[in-house]
Order: C-alpha cells, then structure tokens, then sequence
C-alpha cells in the first residue's frame, strides 16, 4: 500500500495516512495523469480490505473528477470546498490578539476544544490523537488557544502541510459557543496566519472550506486571502 501511495504523490496526489483513514488530495486539474490517478486510486481501494485502514477521503477538482471513471463510480461524495491562498512572504499587516499554545494532551486543553467543536471528551481525544499521527512532528506546536480579557475563546490548529514547499494550512479552526457571533473569528484566523508566518515559517496558505460556509469564507477575504476559481469534490469511500 505505501508503494502505491508513493507512486500517486509522483503524479501529484499528496497524502496523509493516520492509524485508521487515508487522505488522498489533488488541487490541480492533471488531466495527463488523470487514467492512471484513476487505477492507482482502485487498486488501493481495492487494498484496503485487507488492511486495517478503513476509509480513504480523497479531494480533487470536478474537471478531474469526470475523468476519474473507477474513483467516482466506488467512491460516495460528501461535499464540495471552495480554496483561498495567500501569499505569507509579506507582512500581514494586522494587530495579532493575544494567544497561548497550550499542550494538546493535557485535559483541559482536551475539555475546552471539546466544548468549542461541541463533541465528548473521547471524541475529541480521539481527534486529537489522529493529529498526533498525521503530524507527529509539529503537533507539540499547534494547540493554539485565542485569549480575551484572560479567557481562552478559540482555538486555531496551523500547521505545515507535509510534503509541500513550506505551504502553511490550519488543521482545525473555532470559536467557543459562548462567544460566536460576537466577530472574534477573523482575529482568530489572522492568529493562525502569524503563527504560520513567523513561527513555523510557512511561505504562504492555503485554505480550505465547504462552499456554504459563508462566515468563514468573509473571514479568509478579509484576511487578505484570494479565492481560487476552482472548487474541490469530497468523496469517501469505507469499508
């Protein structure tokens, strides 16, 4: 399996393989590559029995995805995401709020991400956990908690995505229930971009959300942040 997977980066499908789920991402339309995408996608669908990985996500242009034959007739679609990217080689230009990074496995940090995502315990541990094995080497670094007033409101998750030319992304984002709608996501964002700047020295950003999630598409436009003109097809597929 990891053979295949490296031989789908060559062709430019980057992946992330964590203890129970693989995710497969393709931003640009290589129509050239779009066959043998499309067998090397079904063979490690097919691999996937036979392992203890369960599920496989993959993203990729619409354009691409219709020449996909196999990959979209086995694999369901979930959603659609708009992408916005910005360049981080120039000053950011805004007043960064204060924040802390706190420990990703310490208990309160777990209790208080909990409540912001609005999930159990466990289920965040065990988000926190797929973290920790997707980005071993940066998930000490992450935990990024937006502070007001001496309260913690948010959390912002940046990272490097691996295998890139130092391209920053944010692995989770989110504003505790007591305080949305009170305009702290764009400062929360704008946290994220410093920390990806001039902490874990990114070049620029790439962000990722569902095409309905207006909110959080005005907070990357006024983050400075451009719209790409293609949207990206979710699809899954388990077992």
């Amino acid at each position: 399996m990891d053979k295949l997977l490296q031989h789908l980066q060559r062709v430019g499908v980057n992946y992330i393989k964590s203890d129970s789920i693989i995710f497969l991402e393709i931003l640009e339309n290589r129509l050239h590559f779009a066959s043998e995408i499309d067998e090397l996608i079904n063979e490690l669908l097919d691999k996937l029995q036979s392992s203890k990985l369960k599920k496989v996500r993959f993203e990729c242009p619409k354009i691409l995805l219709d020449s996909l034959n196999c990959t979209s007739t086995k694999m369901d679609i979930i959603g659609e995401r708009v992408i916005y990217k910005r360049s981080l080689m120039t000053p950011l230009n805004v007043s960064i709020p204060e924040y802390e990074v706190w420990s990703f496995s310490e208990n309160n940090s777990i209790f208080f991400l909990s409540e912001v995502m609005g999930t159990s315990f466990i289920d965040t541990e065990r988000f926190l956990t797929g973290m920790r094995t997707e980005l071993p080497s940066q998930v000490k670094e992450m935990f990024t908690v937006y502070i007001v007033n001496n309260e913690p409101v948010g959390v912002v998750l940046p990272h490097i995505e691996p295998n890139t030319d130092n391209e920053g992304r944010i692995f989770w984002i989110g504003i505790h229930p007591n305080f949305l709608g009170t305009g702290l996501g764009k400062n929360l964002h704008s946290i994220g971009l410093y920390r990806l700047k001039n902490e874990f020295r990114a070049k620029s950003y790439l962000g990722m959300t569902q095409v309905n999630n207006i909110p959080m598409r005005n907070i990357m436009v006024s983050n400075g942040c451009i719209q790409n003109k293609n949207t990206v097809i979710s699809l899954q597929y388990s077992i």
